[in-house]
This record gives C-alpha cells, structure tokens and sequence, in this order.
C-alpha cells in the first residue's frame, strides 16, 4: 500500500503517438480479456439467482436507464453503486452483479447501474445518466431499506472515470440534494485528466475537445464538500493507469480531501475489475473501511 507514489512517471508530453496509443490501450498488455469478461457474467448470473434482487427497475426516460438493486440482509444499511467500465463503449449492468454477494455478506447494499454507451451517445449523456441514477438511488433508498445518507459510488477503468465525475458532481445546484450525497467515492483504474486521452486512440470514438475534455476530468474540478477517496490500480497495469490514480490522489489530499491509494502488486488491468468480487482483495477491504463495514 502506498501513501505517496514512490517514484516519478514518465510526463504523457513526452510519448510518441504510438506510445501513447498504446499507454491508453489495455490489450496492449494484456493480448486476450475475454476469460475474465466471460467469468464476470457467469458469476454475475449466479448472483442474480442466489440473491434476492430487484431488477431492471428504471431511472429515467430512456430503455438504457435502469439498474439492479441487491439489498442488504438488514435495513438501513449503506449503498454501494457499482459504475461498470468498457471504455465507456461497451458493458453493461448484467455483466456486474458478481460483487453483489460480497457486499452483501458485508452487511451493504448493491446497485448496478447501466447507461448508454458512447458513440451512440455524447460522454456527457452517459455522466448525466449516471448521475440521475444516484439522485434516484438517494431519493428511493428507503424503498429497498438502504440509508441515503450512506451513499458510497464504485468503479473501474472507464467506469473509475465516471466515479470520479461522480465525486465533483454539484448535487445542491443541479439536483437539489445535499453537497455530500456521496459520501465516498473508489475509482479503480481510472482515468481523472482526459487530456492524454483525446490525444490518443479512444478520441476516434470519444470525440472530445479540449474544453469539454477538461469538464469531464475530475482532477481539475475537485469539490469543496468532503468526500472520502480509496484510488486503487495494479502493478503491473499501463503506467499511465498507474500514474493517473497517483496524481489524482496528490491533487485531492492537496485540497484537504481524505484519499487513500492502494498499489496491488501483480495485478494487471482486468484483475483489477475482477478483484470487486472477492472480499479478501485489499481495494474490497478498503471500500468496507470506507463504508465502515
């Protein structure tokens, strides 16, 4: 576990396009995913037939707006929503209901959520989708027995990216509702400055300037209302994942924000994702800290 990055990362400026394509490419690393993926939905299907859960129920207009609730064995206990990654192209809700039985034995509740996905819609569409899922899930905790006050947001990769645009998100001014409404945030592999990204491969889809690229990065807009952090990646992941999570975890603490940032040795990207469903991995262990599970 580190407290501060040990050392220095290469500055992104300084990548040949190739590299830097290749730094913003997971496969790049790891030449087949597909085991995991795979896995992720056969325990995902498992955990909707063991566990009592509430399915496709809509928060908002569009047939992409619903998310599954798994509730906790007690009322009035705290909620995890579980943003999924893809590369904001791909994934869905179906696909990640595998930690649902981890939280769940922990005493939490379990929210995923899907949304529409890029390029059939703008990023800001998919973060707005986002965002009114959590306002529900605030407004409508206490019709699954979970605490509104309790709200905690999980991700990763892309997925990581829109938690931490989940954490800046002006709840009082857009929504009504408290400051606070998430109380902690654990973006896991993300991505919280987008500049690199628009300059590499995934603007070909994403299409993102400068200016909108910059509202989307989380490190740039961090909040006055305090909102615990656990920033997680592997150490054998993309430096540029690596180096992500550590300038965004110097940049929250620099603003008075708690934050608390896991190196998990030899774990590559898609162990990372993977690791939300076992309750002995150190980022699950850190997200129960943060709920105080």
């Amino acid at each position: 576990m580190l407290d501060e990055p040990k050392r220095e990362f290469p500055d992104w400026r300084s990548y040949s396009q190739e590299e830097l394509d290749a730094q913003y490419n997971q496969n790049s690393l790891v030449a087949d995913s597909s085991a995991f993926k795979q896995r992720k939905i056969a325990e995902s299907e498992r955990a909707r037939a063991e566990l009592d859960c509430i399915l496709d129920v809509s928060y908002g207009p569009t047939l992409s707006e619903v998310l599954d609730i798994f509730p906790a064995p007690t009322k009035g206990a705290p909620i995890n929503i579980f943003i999924h990654g893809g590369a904001w192209k791909s994934g869905h809700k179906d696909e990640v209901a595998f930690p649902a039985p981890v939280f769940h034995a922990a005493g939490a509740n379990f929210v995923a959520v899907n949304f529409d996905l890029v390029p059939d819609v703008l990023l800001e569409e998919q973060i707005r989708q986002c965002r009114a899922a959590i306002a529900w899930v605030y407004r409508n905790a206490g019709t699954f027995g979970g605490d509104p006050n309790r709200v905690y947001v999980s991700g990763h990769s892309s997925g990581g990216h829109v938690t931490g645009v989940m954490a800046i998100t002006d709840w009082e001014g857009v929504y009504g509702l408290p400051a606070d409404t998430v109380k902690g945030a654990a973006p896991i592999s993300g991505m919280f400055d987008l500049a690199p990204v628009i300059r590499s491969w995934r603007n070909s889809y994403l299409k993102l300037d400068e200016e909108r690229a910059d509202a989307l990065s989380a490190i740039r807009h961090i909040p006055e209302a305090k909102i615990s952090m656990v920033l997680a990646y592997g150490s054998n992941e993309l430096t540029e994942f690596q180096r992500q999570s550590c300038d965004f975890a110097r940049a929250w603490r620099a603003a008075g924000q708690e934050c608390r940032l896991i190196e998990v040795p030899g774990k590559h990207h898609f162990e990372m994702g993977a690791g939300f469903g076992d309750a002995q991995n150190p980022v699950t262990q850190a997200i129960f800290d943060q709920m105080s599970l």
